[in-house]
């Protein structure tokens, strides 16, 4: 089995050779896929790379304080461009990261790059990182940084600092380790803006998006056999609901319900099906996921299944 160090330097030694990289953060990006990828871009921009950064989605406008924020595009034209590296973050798939179709387009001629720390990856780069055992990919980047040298100023910091508070919600859930307190400290010491990135992604929630977590919390029931906290969103409860709204959700149930280990939501799509998403302090939440064909983290999971919510007297009930 490689050793971190090595790939770590196998991944070095690509981007510092290469001229042209795009670097793509998954579709609907949450703090740690444009923490990661911002990052990265900074670096490589400050070595004079011809850089691209593309996400399928445009990022929310509360992560606008990210340094390279406005340099995110979503024209699917990049992939007609050649590139020496491509690099994929935080994403299992390409098809989660929206680019499965858009990629077979690219020229020939570059190395994928594929950096996560989902359990569940389908090891599709050149180079494979996967690290279960960091608490997000910011947090992989971070230790990327650290093996090779690399200095990290308050834009990398603020980036990197973004990407760990999200995926450990504020260094406050069940994925919050000792590592990632020790490297947010080290990033506050580089000049990450930690009021900042509070202000933003904690303290500026929505009118819509409390209307929405107060739907949940007005349905959520406690199963004593189970030990497990439920609630669900309908699909006409709101027109758009992103996924990063419902796992916001989760993680702010999973902090403050003194009831029940585990918390699951669910939300119906349009397209027929039903979202859920686990949260626990002490299950393997992931093995439940993928019985259902999803995946995640031992604390945090989520899957989707054909079907549709329907309101009972004794509850909710999934109904094909």
């Amino acid at each position: 089995m490689e050793s971190v160090d090595y790939i770590f330097g196998r991944i070095y030694e690509a981007l510092h050779k290469a001229e042209r990289v795009l670097l793509i953060a998954h579709r609907k990006p949450d703090g740690d896929t444009l923490g990661a990828s911002s990052s990265t871009h900074r670096w490589l921009k400050s070595l004079n790379k011809d850089v691209t950064l593309f996400c399928q989605d445009s990022p929310s406008d509360k992560h606008i304080y990210l340094e390279h924020y406005g340099d995110f595009t979503d024209d699917p034209g990049v992939f007609d461009r050649p590139y020496d590296v491509v690099v994929v973050f935080d994403s299992g798939t390409l098809r989660y990261a929206g680019v499965h179709e858009h990629i077979l387009r690219l020229p020939a001629g570059y190395q994928l790059i594929n950096i996560d720390h989902h359990i569940v990856n389908d090891r599709y780069g050149d180079i494979n990182f996967v690290l279960p055992e960091a608490t997000s990919t910011s947090e992989i980047m971070y230790r990327f940084f650290e093996a090779n040298g690399i200095v990290i100023d308050a834009a990398i910091a603020t980036a990197l600092l973004t990407g760990i508070f999200f995926d450990t919600s504020n260094l406050t859930n069940s994925a919050t380790t000792p590592k990632s307190i020790e490297i947010s400290g080290r990033l506050m010491a580089s000049g990450a803006r930690y009021q900042e990135i509070v202000r933003h992604t904690l303290h500026d929630k929505s009118v819509d998006l409390l209307r929405i977590w107060g739907i949940m919390l007005s349905r959520l029931r406690y199963n004593t056999r189970f030990d497990i906290v439920t609630t669900y969103l309908l699909n006409d409860d709101f027109d758009d609901v992103s996924t990063e709204a419902i796992e916001g959700a989760s993680n702010f149930l999973n902090a403050v319900t003194g009831d029940g280990d585990t918390i699951l939501t669910l939300k119906e799509t349009p397209q027929g099906m039903i979202k859920g998403s686990f949260r626990s302090y002490k299950r393997d939440v992931s093995k439940i996921a993928r019985l259902l064909g999803g995946g995640g983290h031992k604390k945090a999971a989520g899957f989707a299944i054909p079907g549709r919510i329907q309101e009972t007297i004794d509850g909710p009930v999934i109904v094909k």
